[in-house]
Protein backbone atom coordinates (compact mmCIF):
# COMPACT_ATOMS: atom_id res chain seq x y z
CA UNK A 1 0.00 0.00 0.00
CA UNK A 2 2.44 2.76 0.91
CA UNK A 3 4.63 1.78 -2.36
CA UNK A 4 1.68 2.61 -4.53
CA UNK A 5 0.55 5.85 -2.00
CA UNK A 6 4.20 7.71 -2.23
CA UNK A 7 5.78 6.49 -5.80
CA UNK A 8 5.12 9.95 -6.63
CA UNK A 9 5.79 11.87 -3.60
CA UNK A 10 8.60 9.85 -2.02
CA UNK A 11 11.46 9.90 -4.64
CA UNK A 12 13.90 7.26 -2.67
CA UNK A 13 13.26 4.85 0.03
CA UNK A 14 15.47 2.34 1.95
CA UNK A 15 16.27 -0.39 -0.12
CA UNK A 16 16.55 -2.98 2.67
CA UNK A 17 12.95 -2.27 4.76
CA UNK A 18 11.66 -5.50 7.06
CA UNK A 19 8.22 -6.19 6.31
CA UNK A 20 6.05 -7.19 8.96
CA UNK A 21 5.71 -6.24 12.40
CA UNK A 22 8.76 -5.61 13.86
CA UNK A 23 9.68 -7.96 17.09
CA UNK A 24 12.46 -6.31 19.42
CA UNK A 25 14.76 -8.10 20.97
CA UNK A 26 15.33 -7.79 24.74
CA UNK A 27 18.50 -5.51 24.33
CA UNK A 28 17.10 -3.34 21.58
CA UNK A 29 14.11 -2.67 23.83
CA UNK A 30 16.19 -1.82 26.97
CA UNK A 31 17.76 0.72 24.73
CA UNK A 32 14.60 2.05 23.43
CA UNK A 33 13.51 2.76 26.79
CA UNK A 34 16.55 4.71 27.98
CA UNK A 35 15.60 6.61 25.03
CA UNK A 36 12.20 7.40 26.01
CA UNK A 37 13.82 8.49 29.80
CA UNK A 38 15.93 11.18 27.86
CA UNK A 39 12.71 11.76 25.67
CA UNK A 40 10.78 12.56 29.42
CA UNK A 41 14.19 14.54 30.64
CA UNK A 42 14.04 17.22 27.77
CA UNK A 43 17.22 15.88 26.33
CA UNK A 44 16.56 15.28 23.21
CA UNK A 45 20.27 14.62 21.72
CA UNK A 46 20.99 11.95 23.89
CA UNK A 47 17.82 11.08 23.28
CA UNK A 48 18.32 10.63 19.43
CA UNK A 49 21.62 8.93 19.90
CA UNK A 50 19.75 6.12 21.73
CA UNK A 51 17.15 5.86 18.96
CA UNK A 52 19.51 6.23 15.46
CA UNK A 53 21.96 2.90 15.93
CA UNK A 54 18.53 1.03 16.78
CA UNK A 55 16.46 2.39 14.17
CA UNK A 56 19.35 1.93 11.69
CA UNK A 57 19.03 -1.78 12.53
CA UNK A 58 15.45 -2.09 11.85
CA UNK A 59 13.55 -1.01 15.63
CA UNK A 60 10.44 0.86 14.04
CA UNK A 61 9.15 2.60 17.39
CA UNK A 62 13.01 4.16 17.17
CA UNK A 63 12.11 5.22 13.36
CA UNK A 64 9.11 6.74 14.77
CA UNK A 65 10.46 8.43 17.28
CA UNK A 66 12.98 9.75 15.25
CA UNK A 67 10.85 11.15 12.76
CA UNK A 68 8.84 12.61 15.83
CA UNK A 69 11.24 14.89 16.94
CA UNK A 70 12.40 16.15 13.37
CA UNK A 71 8.64 16.80 12.65
CA UNK A 72 8.30 19.13 15.86
CA UNK A 73 11.83 20.06 16.26
CA UNK A 74 12.55 19.22 19.80
CA UNK A 75 16.31 19.90 20.23
CA UNK A 76 16.92 20.18 16.57
CA UNK A 77 16.18 22.13 13.58
CA UNK A 78 12.70 20.94 12.14
CA UNK A 79 12.95 18.79 9.18
CA UNK A 80 9.81 17.01 7.64
CA UNK A 81 11.57 15.41 5.01
CA UNK A 82 13.84 13.54 7.89
CA UNK A 83 10.31 12.89 9.82
CA UNK A 84 8.40 11.84 6.13
CA UNK A 85 11.58 9.32 5.88
CA UNK A 86 11.58 7.85 9.16
CA UNK A 87 7.86 7.53 9.73
CA UNK A 88 7.70 5.35 5.94
CA UNK A 89 10.25 3.45 7.26
CA UNK A 90 8.76 2.74 10.15
CA UNK A 91 5.26 2.37 8.44
CA UNK A 92 6.66 -0.37 6.10
CA UNK A 93 6.88 -2.30 9.11
CA UNK A 94 3.07 -2.19 9.92
CA UNK A 95 3.44 0.73 13.28
CA UNK A 96 0.33 2.27 13.26
CA UNK A 97 1.33 5.31 14.73
CA UNK A 98 3.54 6.34 11.94
CA UNK A 99 0.80 5.45 9.29
CA UNK A 100 -1.55 7.92 11.36
CA UNK A 101 1.60 10.80 11.67
CA UNK A 102 2.39 10.96 7.82
CA UNK A 103 -1.66 10.60 7.59
CA UNK A 104 -1.74 13.92 9.81
CA UNK A 105 1.51 15.57 7.30
CA UNK A 106 -0.77 14.98 4.44
CA UNK A 107 -3.87 16.41 5.60
CA UNK A 108 -2.06 19.54 6.70
CA UNK A 109 0.36 19.77 3.73
CA UNK A 110 3.19 19.46 6.74
CA UNK A 111 6.35 19.47 4.36
CA UNK A 112 4.56 17.76 1.67
CA UNK A 113 1.51 18.37 -0.67
CA UNK A 114 -1.22 18.29 0.91
CA UNK A 115 -3.85 15.58 0.26
CA UNK A 116 -7.03 14.81 1.67
CA UNK A 117 -7.46 11.47 -0.32
CA UNK A 118 -3.90 10.08 0.47
CA UNK A 119 -4.69 11.04 4.64
CA UNK A 120 -8.07 8.96 4.20
CA UNK A 121 -6.56 6.42 2.80
CA UNK A 122 -3.46 6.10 5.59
CA UNK A 123 -6.61 6.66 8.39
CA UNK A 124 -8.06 4.04 7.25
CA UNK A 125 -5.37 1.61 7.48
CA UNK A 126 -3.90 2.65 10.54
CA UNK A 127 -7.43 2.81 12.49
CA UNK A 128 -7.52 -1.01 11.77
CA UNK A 129 -5.71 -1.20 15.04
CA UNK A 130 -4.86 2.38 16.23
CA UNK A 131 -7.22 4.53 18.51
CA UNK A 132 -6.25 7.59 17.28
CA UNK A 133 -6.11 7.06 13.96
CA UNK A 134 -9.73 5.97 14.30
CA UNK A 135 -11.01 9.35 15.33
CA UNK A 136 -9.09 11.15 13.10
CA UNK A 137 -10.64 8.81 10.16
CA UNK A 138 -14.21 9.91 12.32
CA UNK A 139 -12.92 13.62 11.54
CA UNK A 140 -12.67 12.62 8.05
CA UNK A 141 -15.97 11.53 7.45
CA UNK A 142 -17.35 13.82 9.60
CA UNK A 143 -15.80 16.67 7.25
CA UNK A 144 -16.49 14.91 4.30
CA UNK A 145 -11.99 15.36 3.76
CA UNK A 146 -10.93 12.34 1.07
CA UNK A 147 -14.46 10.63 1.54
CA UNK A 148 -18.07 11.35 0.98
CA UNK A 149 -19.48 13.25 4.22
CA UNK A 150 -20.98 10.72 6.59
CA UNK A 151 -21.94 11.79 10.32
CA UNK A 152 -22.95 8.47 11.30
CA UNK A 153 -19.73 6.24 10.12
CA UNK A 154 -18.24 8.92 11.82
CA UNK A 155 -19.96 8.69 14.89
CA UNK A 156 -19.74 5.17 15.13
CA UNK A 157 -15.68 5.76 14.43
CA UNK A 158 -15.40 8.19 17.53
CA UNK A 159 -17.26 5.58 19.77
CA UNK A 160 -14.97 3.04 18.53
CA UNK A 161 -12.38 4.97 19.16
CA UNK A 162 -13.65 5.88 22.61
CA UNK A 163 -13.56 2.21 23.48
CA UNK A 164 -10.54 1.51 22.29
CA UNK A 165 -9.14 4.37 24.84
CA UNK A 166 -8.38 7.31 22.89
CA UNK A 167 -10.80 9.30 25.47
CA UNK A 168 -10.66 12.69 23.04
CA UNK A 169 -12.99 10.86 21.32
CA UNK A 170 -15.65 10.40 23.61
CA UNK A 171 -15.52 14.34 24.46
CA UNK A 172 -15.89 15.24 20.61
CA UNK A 173 -19.32 13.28 20.78
CA UNK A 174 -20.58 15.16 23.33
CA UNK A 175 -19.70 18.45 21.42
CA UNK A 176 -21.38 17.17 18.30
CA UNK A 177 -24.96 16.40 20.66
CA UNK A 178 -24.28 19.55 22.65
CA UNK A 179 -23.83 22.15 19.73
CA UNK A 180 -25.73 20.15 17.19
CA UNK A 181 -22.81 19.52 14.61
CA UNK A 182 -24.33 17.25 12.15
CA UNK A 183 -27.07 15.67 14.71
CA UNK A 184 -30.23 17.17 16.54
CA UNK A 185 -29.37 18.89 19.72
CA UNK A 186 -29.46 16.44 22.82
CA UNK A 187 -28.37 17.71 26.26
CA UNK A 188 -29.14 14.16 27.23
CA UNK A 189 -26.66 12.51 24.78
CA UNK A 190 -24.11 15.11 25.61
CA UNK A 191 -23.71 14.52 29.30
CA UNK A 192 -23.36 10.72 28.70
CA UNK A 193 -20.81 11.38 26.80
CA UNK A 194 -18.72 14.13 28.57
CA UNK A 195 -19.86 11.42 31.14
CA UNK A 196 -17.74 8.49 29.53
CA UNK A 197 -15.08 10.77 28.69
CA UNK A 198 -14.74 12.47 32.71
CA UNK A 199 -14.73 9.13 34.30
CA UNK A 200 -11.52 8.09 32.29
CA UNK A 201 -10.23 11.58 33.69
CA UNK A 202 -10.60 14.41 31.35
CA UNK A 203 -10.85 17.30 32.62
CA UNK A 204 -12.58 19.21 29.71
CA UNK A 205 -15.38 16.57 30.08
CA UNK A 206 -15.69 17.01 34.07
CA UNK A 207 -15.87 21.21 33.40
CA UNK A 208 -18.47 20.31 30.87
CA UNK A 209 -20.49 18.11 32.72
CA UNK A 210 -20.58 21.04 35.98
CA UNK A 211 -21.56 23.56 32.88
CA UNK A 212 -24.28 21.25 31.76
CA UNK A 213 -25.66 20.05 34.92
CA UNK A 214 -24.97 17.13 34.65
Amino acid sequence: MLNKLFAKTVPVLCSALCIGVFLASPALSADYQEGLKMVRAGQWMAALEEFKPLANEGHAASQFSIGLIYQLGRGVKKDQDMARQMYIKAAKQGYWPAYNNLAKMFLDGDGIPQSNATAFKLFEKAAENHAQAKNNLARMYENGWGVEKNINTAIRLYEESGDAGFIPSYFKLGELYEQGQGVDKDKHAAIEWYRKAAEKNSADAAKKLAMLGG
